[in-house]
């Protein structure tokens, strides 16, 4: 009777649950396919938001972008969306302006330059922006420092903090739990081993960092000086003494135009769009804005783009990594369609996998081969594996503040068996018919003889690595060690020692490539294509998970992210040292 109890109920929570992911799905999908579609009257004012993580491609899938809190879709307009948006208000005659609202930007300095750029242009053609919030962080701030008018409530804060870094260390950890981790890699700044293998920082990784760190300080130092015209040496004073500690002294350094309410400045807007009642105000939310009216297509000829975001892993992998077989793949049927004159790769990415990113770099060199010019866009982070896969391109565009470089191998293999022995009390015995046959399971230690076979790996990767980018850039590979060792670069930097071609946006790339492919009428199609329904919900609830968790755990999230990590990193990994921030 216990038993047939325990089954009922295990069926009736099975069917709940079932019932609650139908529910989701249901709302999820709806909300989706209910989106608004924008009516656009003269007057009219674009509400620009950009709180949220902008991935370099819009997502369709609404489990993907799930928010738990809200029981719906949070946004996810991608930047090339948010991009074109931009550009068609800037030639709207019914678009008076756009109101920017500011708040806690989590976005890399890559993307926000690329939106800065826009409006800078939206600006130019005799439009308005202002730009208002209540708490403005740094990266917020930055953003909104081209408007024509800044404004912060009363109450409100402006966080200008300058550039610095802390990671977080978890050897202590993991010894404490019994766990140890061996570390196999090349490259004196490949730092990404670091949080597991040590308590503190090393020598290396604090010299790239202050390096990398202050090339992107300087640049937003020069940047809105130029913007709020403020020399650069009183800016870095305001900000190493935190002067702009509130609304009222941020407008006194001139850092803003003024401390209003948001009415207050919903007069202004009024006035901006002639209008008297703030309810004949016209708002229009930018996402609605940007999904009115689709791309016109012209041509026969297609410039392919092909945007590809987040960790590099084997196989198919899913939206927000790329897959090894799943990109290689796409490349070779890209290679095959005759109608296909030029590919531009968008890249995105820290790396991972050294297997999957040499079966992109391979496909990348046989779409050369086949005389497709190849051209490169890097977003905010091109490194590592992310740098593999771009480095045999004809040409590599970067931001100034791209992270790119990176040109290192590890391994990381942890040890359980302290873990399993001493804390849970498990133990394992074996039986080998060969000395090594259960060789790097994680549950006993590698002894001499097997890290060596390990370390080989590592570095006939790391040599192949180095011949693969000094073969694409035209260099010795003495030059390449030189600036290899795992170190990582901005954009700028980049360009100086040669890992860069030029400075230059997505838009830059598409036009270098169609002007190397000699195009005059073509259409720019966008890869990789979007996925089925059936296969967006499948692959959705396992983003809806991993969303529910990071909602959950919130700032101690990246202890779980890194954690899980580096449950994948018995491979060989071509991944930059860690995620970057301020």
């Amino acid at each position: 009777m216990k038993q047939f109890f325990k089954f009922i109920f295990a069926t009736f929570f099975g069917i709940i649950l079932f019932l609650l992911v139908a529910f989701i799905t249901i709302v999820a999908i709806g909300a989706s396919g209910s989106k608004k579609t924008a009516e656009v009257k003269t007057g009219s004012i674009i509400k620009l938001s950009l709180n949220y993580e902008i991935p370099d491609k819009t997502i369709s899938n609404p489990l993907a972008a799930f928010d738990f809190s809200a029981m719906g879709p949070r946004s996810a307009t991608g930047l090339n969306d948010l991009i074109a948006a931009i550009d068609k208000a800037t030639k709207d005659d019914k678009i008076k302006g756009i109101y920017l609202q500011m708040g806690v930007n989590p976005n890399g300095w890559a993307t926000l330059e690329m939106i800065r750029e826009r409006l800078i242009a939206f600006k130019k053609s005799g439009k308005v922006i202002y730009a208002y919030g209540v708490a403005v962080n740094q990266r917020s701030y930055y953003l909104a420092s081209v408007a024509d008018k800044i404004y912060i409530d009363p109450n409100g804060g402006l966080e200008l903090t300058g550039f610095g870094r802390q990671i977080m260390y978890y050897k202590g950890l993991l010894d404490k739990a019994g766990v140890d981790v061996q570390a196999f890699h090349v490259g004196t700044f490949k730092s990404a081993i670091e949080p597991f293998t040590r308590t503190d920082m090393s020598p290396a990784n604090r010299e790239q960092l202050t390096v990398v760190y202050g090339d992107i300080y300087n640049h937003m130092l020069t940047k809105l000086s130029e913007a709020r015209k403020i020399d650069t040496t009183t800016l870095k004073g305001i900000i190493d003494s935190i002067k702009a500690e509130n609304a009222y002294i941020a407008k006194d350094l001139k850092l803003i135009d003024d401390h209003l309410y948001y009415d207050q400045v919903l007069a202004q807007l009024q006035t901006l769009a002639g209008v008297k009642k703030e309810k004949d105000l016209k708002m229009v939310e930018i996402d609605e804005y940007a999904d009115e009216a689709p791309e016109a297509e012209k041509g026969k000829n297609k410039l392919a783009v092909v945007y590809l975001e987040g960790d590099i892993v084997d196989g198919d992998g899913k939206t927000g990594s790329i897959g090894g077989d799943a990109t290689a793949k796409l490349l070779r049927e890209l290679r095959n369609d005759d109608d296909v004159k030029a590919v531009v790769l968008r890249v995105n990415s820290p790396g991972g996998s050294a297997v999957a990113s040499d079966l992109i770099w391979r496909e990348v060199t046989l779409l050369k081969a086949a005389k497709k010019p190849v051209v490169v866009s890097f977003g905010n982070v091109a490194a590592s594996g992310g740098y593999y896969i771009s480095c045999a391109a004809d040409r590599i565009f970067a931001e100034p503040t791209t992270i790119t470089g990176s040109i290192g191998v590890f391994g990381l293999i942890p040890n359980f068996q302290k873990l399993l022995n001493e804390k849970l009390g498990v133990t394992l015995d074996e039986v080998e018919l060969s000395d090594h046959a259960v060789f790097g399971g994680g549950t006993k230690p590698i002894d001499a003889f097997e890290g060596a076979v390990i370390q080989r790996g590592v570095e006939r990767v790391y040599s192949e690595f180095k011949q693969r980018v000094a073969q694409g850039r035209g260099r010795d590979t003495s030059v390449i060690e030189a600036i290899a060792q795992g170190r990582v670069w901005t954009g700028n930097q980049g360009v100086a020692n040669g890992l860069v071609d030029e400075i230059g946006n997505l838009d830059k790339a598409i036009t270098f490539a169609a002007t190397t492919g000699k195009l005059k009428d073509y259409k720019v199609s966008i890869y990789p294509e979007e996925k089925s329904l059936s296969e967006q919900i499948s692959e959705g609830f396992g983003d809806m998970k991993a969303n529910w968790i990071k909602e959950e755990l919130g700032s101690e999230y990246l202890i779980y992210k890194n954690v899980q990590k580096l449950k994948t990193m018995n491979r060989i990994q071509c991944r930059a040292p860690m995620e970057f921030e301020n």
